[in-house]
């Protein structure tokens, strides 16, 4: 009987402890995902907040071009993420025909990159498979710079 009762009281401290840690890493868990909630909320209301009138759209979408512009101009902006960017822009109904053509070659350039994966398709490739990518993405930035920096030049005003 002595020796149970060792055993139990060892066993019943091993789970009194457990217990307790369980409750800890409970009690973090609650609180980080109270925290993300709020952050995803006050995510939402930011969201919410900049929806800019359907009058200010053609503007909006102009000035993120001439904004992309200047900064591709800048060096603070890759040429293939500045054609992806604008083209998608430039796709908007309220932007007039004249800064669609002017955009032109940021279209096409676009249109070339299109096979190029994105986001999480982007990070599950592997190594080789980046490097051919860019080595492309570089190709095509080499063939259309000159044309990208005189349409960005005229963006940018």
């Amino acid at each position: 009987m002595e020796g149970y009762t060792v055993w139990l009281v060892a066993g019943a401290v091993i789970i009194l402890v457990l217990a307790s840690y369980a409750a800890i890493l409970l009690m973090r868990l609650r609180s980080l995902s109270k925290a993300q909630r709020a952050a995803v909320q006050s995510a939402d209301d930011a969201v919410v907040e900049f929806q800019p009138a359907s009058n200010e759209h053609a503007l909006g979408a102009r000035e993120s071009i001439r904004v992309l512009a200047k900064c591709f101009l800048d060096g603070q902006v890759g040429g293939s993420e500045l054609c992806l960017r604008v083209a998608v822009l430039v796709d908007q109904p309220a932007i007039d025909a004249q800064v669609r053509q002017q955009a032109g070659v940021f279209v096409e350039m676009a249109a070339e990159l299109a096979d190029i994966p994105t986001h999480d398709a982007w990070k599950s490739l592997g190594r080789t498979e980046r490097e051919n990518y860019r080595k492309h993405m570089a190709a095509l930035e080499e063939k259309h710079g000159a044309a990208m920096r005189e349409a960005a030049e005229i963006l940018a005003k």
